[in-house]
């Protein structure tokens, strides 16, 4: 095969890799997140021995225009009246200063997730008489929905007396709506990718002596 032959196999074979690789990416991105961009999480039983569960990882940046994050949050029905807030880092982490708690380090799929223990003796008052929370509710079963605003915000589980000992079962959803359309453009390009690949391939082939 002469010089510009192989080259040009070498290129359709790049490509063809290149288009699987990226044709299974935006497949899993549909299927993770769906034609409209949520992604769910699972049930997760969530245990705790301080006053609160905190979730600081909702760093929210600036979205490009008519774009948005929405953020759902359920609590399964339990024994004990709950709250559910979602305020500014700063302010929870004032809020919640020497008291114990444990900080949600990551979620798994599917539901688990990762706490760290923070020590600390002191006992916050009831979260309901806060006046940073962005959005919350409380109860038995209490439940939020959010759109989300950028900056660095926590979410935050109490018992509504802010009394030790948690016990709660928490299920959710996360929207990016750019996500979806992004997956379907995603698979589009790279089958493009990949029929070129597999078009410079048969055509190098066939054309070597």
């Amino acid at each position: 095969m002469r010089k510009g032959g192989r080259g040009r196999l070498v290129l359709g074979i790049a490509l063809v890799l290149i288009g699987l690789f990226a044709t299974v990416a935006g497949a899993a991105v549909v299927v993770l997140v769906g034609p409209d961009g949520s992604v769910g999480l699972r049930p997760t039983r969530l245990l705790s021995a301080g006053v609160a569960l905190t979730l600081p990882q909702l760093d929210v940046p600036v979205l490009p225009a008519h774009q948005r994050v929405d953020l759902d949050v359920v609590a399964e029905p339990g024994d004990h009246q709950l709250f559910l807030g979602i305020g500014p880092s700063s302010e929870v982490d004032a809020y919640l200063r020497n008291a114990p708690i444990d900080v949600i380090e990551q979620i798994d799929w599917p539901g688990a997730a990762r706490t760290e223990a923070v020590e600390g003796t002191a006992t916050p008052a009831p979260p309901a008489d806060q006046s940073f929370w962005v959005v919350h509710d409380e109860g038995t079963a209490p439940s939020l929905h959010w759109r989300a605003e950028p900056g660095d915000w926590t979410l935050v589980v109490m018992r509504t007396d802010a009394r030790t000992s948690i016990d709660v079962t928490l299920s959710g959803e996360v929207t990016i709506r750019a996500l979806g359309p992004l997956g379907i453009v995603l698979v589009l390009l790279a089958l493009a990718v990949l029929g070129l690949g597999v078009w410079i391939t048969v055509r190098a082939t066939l054309a070597s002596p």
